[in-house]
Parts: structure tokens; C-alpha cells; sequence
């Protein structure tokens, strides 16, 4: 695939897997458009890359759809949404609240479906288009205090499988990446940076996937994919 002038949107690309995926796709000579929640590690990504970003909360409506506006004016166009920002919060199930869990779908599941939405008509215009949706592998499993996390994922693989029926006719793919933990990102819930192992998974390793897989023939496409650490 040749990556110069690709159009590209990405969330939550001022860390971890999604800045490494702005660095990777810069590289190549893509144009980037990019969002995440502090000013600074977003300047960082742009004096680094020649990705464009802005400071956006993704919950909310009015600034995701600004957000999309301000991304479609610089890029023209767009050929790739890659919809990577997630939020966590671990908390026993009886500690949870309602706005923990409105959050969790707010940003996992409803931002994803609605820049989605957003891009579909240019995908159908362009005649084709690829959406990659990060999701989690405790998406499709329990694990301790991720009840909310975990739905949220749940219910973004299911949107991931319904878009694939339904636009898989006009040339649009979408691609649906389970990582398990990955170090070196930022765990938001506590506003902390989850330290980088080497020998577990690293945001390079997952971009490297979602690269390849995008670079596939387009009379191909991976649906799900799990990327799991060798020795966890």
C-alpha cells in the first residue's frame, strides 16, 4: 500500500497505542489528524510527527462533532478511522456508579459509533474505507473489578461486527483489535502511565498489527483479531 497522502483520523492519539500509530503512519507520509485529553503530550506528538492535533473530550457531543469538522477541513478527505481512545476505571462492582459506567460507553462505545457515522458517507462517496475499532480482550471475558470496562468493549465489538454486515457491500472494512494488557500507555482512571515491559505487549506491537492487517489486498480483511503477550 502506498501510505503518502493517506487521510487518517485517530483517537486518542496523544499516548500510548495511538501515538504510536500517528509515529508510524507519519513516517510513512500519511496525513494525520489526531485527538487527545492534555495539551502538553498533544504538542509533544506534533513537534514529533507531522500528525495535526486537538485538545478534545470525545464524551462530549459538541466537541467530538467540532473535532470531525475541524479534521475533515484540513484532511479534504478521509480514508482511515482508527478509533482508539478508551478510558478505565477497576473498581469492585458494588463501588461502581451510574456515571462510571455512562463514562465508560460514552467514550468506548458510543464516540466510536458515532465518528463511525460520521465517516460512512465519505467511505461510500470515495467508494471505499477502512474503520479500525481497539477494543479489549476483556471485552469477551470477566476479569476482576472490569465490569464496566468490560461491556463497554462487549458492546463496541458488536457494533465493529454489525458495521462489517452492513457496509461490507460498499467496499467498507472494519477491523476489530482485541489487545490484551499493554504496557507503556497511560491508565487514565488514575492518572498514571502504566510502565513499559519488554517482555510483555508494547503500543509498537499492536500498531505493527494494525498496520499489516491494513495493508492487506482489499478483497481481504481480518474482522476480529486477538493480540495476546508470549509470556504473560
Amino acid at each position: 500500500m502506498n501510505w503518502e497522502n493517506k487521510k487518517i483520523l485517530i483517537t486518542g492519539g496523544s499516548s500510548g497505542i495511538g501515538k504510536q500509530l500517528v509515529k508510524d503512519f507519519s513516517v510513512k507520509g500519511a496525513e494525520i489528524v489526531f485527538c487527545g485529553l492534555e495539551q502538553e503530550l498533544i504538542s509533544e506528538v506534533e513537534n514529533s510527527t507531522t500528525a495535526t492535533g486537538f485538545l478534545v473530550d470525545l464524551t462530549k457531543e459538541n466537541e467530538l462533532l467540532s473535532f470531525f469538522s475541524k479534521a475533515i477541513k484540513i484532511l479534504g478527505n478521509i480514508d482511515i478511522l482508527i478509533n482508539n481512545a478508551g478510558f478505565v476505571i477497576a473498581e469492585p462492582f458494588e463501588s461502581l456508579k451510574r456515571a462510571d459506567f455512562e463514562k465508560m460507553f460514552a467514550l468506548n462505545t458510543i464516540a466510536p459509533a458515532q465518528l463511525s457515522q460520521l465517516v460512512i458517507p465519505y467511505f461510500k462517496k470515495n467508494g471505499f474505507g477502512d474503520i479500525v475499532n481497539i477494543g479489549a480482550t476483556g471485552g469477551y471475558y470477566a476479569f476482576n473489578k472490569g465490569t464496566a470496562y468490560s461491556c463497554s468493549k462487549a458492546a463496541l465489538n458488536i457494533i465493529s461486527k454489525n458495521l462489517s454486515l452492513e457496509f461490507r457491500k460498499d467496499n467498507i472494512r472494519v477491523f476489530h483489535v482485541d489487545p490484551s494488557w499493554c504496557t507503556d500507555t497511560n491508565n487514565n482512571a488514575y492518572g498514571t502511565a502504566i510502565p513499559k515491559d519488554e517482555n510483555l505487549l508494547n503500543p509498537v506491537d499492536i500498531s505493527t498489527s494494525i498496520i499489516h492487517s491494513l495493508e492487506m489486498n482489499r478483497r481481504a480483511f481480518i474482522p476480529q483479531m486477538s493480540i495476546w503477550a508470549t509470556n504473560p
